[in-house]
């Protein structure tokens, strides 16, 4: 059977938006870049809320808006993406797409360097589910979602990390933590979530990717991803938030690549090498924004430990870098 691709919202994403909406409220103004299946039925989507956010809901789920405008809907009764986040804040939806396909408000190529100057930082939620890792782009794509974002605005992404599948990109965690490392992000949490079978049925087991780790008493810099399971299906899934200091159009250097990183020669290997901490430049602004993420409490919310299960040990002692945070289970009927 032919895997399908996630363009859209998952229950394990449902759940982790849900939880980051519970650290700080989702308000003002939201935008959807391109329009989302939620794979939810009302009546899913309410208990949802309900157990995630601890309120009960007085939504008739007979009255829930059916999603009626993407593909992977399909007449199945799942909730729209509009009406999932009006179960739990008041922010104004938008939804934005390189056409008006699927019914979005705001037409924009997210590849074209010329933002509208109306549209740059109007938003104070964006949710990109599998839209990077489709475009030719990618790069000037982010870029554009960063200038589409407040301060204090958070970008949430769901891309492909694996190779999978048959998008156009995927993306290394790197990717992501150098990016939003260089332009002096508040925050910037990447997880790799793995999953076995069709991902809207199958748990995800999720991984938090953090370059700071300490082995032997000895705290390490490493920059670089490390290797996980190529055979598992996965996705990178980012949340970050824009600073008052926060800028777009800084590249990052891979870190292999830069001027300070430690190499030598090992039995004849050339090998890149970890920065130790009491020897690593202070001014390094990667180092900088990892002890600064290293201090975000989004890491404890988002997931619980009770979520830990005892996995085969290739699937869960994988490098420093990536340290497994648990499991979550679809919802299903």
């Amino acid at each position: 059977m032919q895997q399908r691709i996630c363009m859209g919202i998952p229950s394990q994403i449902a759940r982790l938006i849900l939880r980051e909406h519970r650290l700080r409220p989702i308000t003002r103004k939201f935008l959807s870049i391109g329009r989302q299946t939620v794979y939810l039925t009302p009546s899913q989507a309410v208990a949802l809320v309900q157990a995630e956010l601890g309120i009960k809901s007085h939504v008739n789920a007979d009255c829930i808006e059916i999603d009626q405008s993407t593909r992977a809907s399909n007449e199945r009764g799942f909730i729209s993406d509009r009406a999932f986040y009006s179960l739990f804040c008041d922010a104004e939806y938008h939804c934005l797409d390189q056409s008006a396909y699927e019914n979005a408000d705001i037409v924009f190529n997210l590849c074209n360097a010329n933002l509208p100057s109306e549209l740059e930082n109007s938003f104070d939620f964006i949710f990109d589910g599998s839209t990077l890792d489709n475009v030719f782009d990618p790069a000037a794509a982010l870029r554009n979602l960063t200038r589409l974002s407040r301060v204090r605005g958070r970008l949430f992404h769901v891309d492909r990390t694996s190779r999978r599948h048959n998008v156009y990109v995927a993306f290394a965690l790197s990717w992501f933590h150098d990016y939003y490392s260089i332009n002096q992000f508040d925050d910037c949490q990447v997880y790799l979530a793995q999953w076995d079978d069709d991902q809207f049925t199958s748990p995800w087991d999720f991984y938090h990717f953090s370059p700071l780790w300490q082995r032997d008493g000895v705290a390490k810099f490493y920059g670089q991803d490390a290797y996980f399971y190529p055979w598992r299906h996965a996705h990178c899934v980012v949340i970050a938030e824009k600073g008052a200091q926060s800028t777009w159009n800084k590249n990052p250097i891979q870190f292999e690549y830069r001027a300070n990183t430690p190499h030598e020669y090992i039995k004849g290997d050339f090998e890149t090498l970890a920065h130790d901490l009491s020897k690593a430049d202070i001014d390094d602004p990667y180092l900088n924004a990892a002890r600064r993420f290293r201090r975000s409490e989004r890491p404890s919310y988002l997931f619980k430990p009770c979520q830990k299960l005892h996995l085969p040990s290739n699937r869960v002692e994988y490098a420093p870098e990536i340290t497994y945070c648990g499991s979550d289970s679809a919802i299903r009927d």
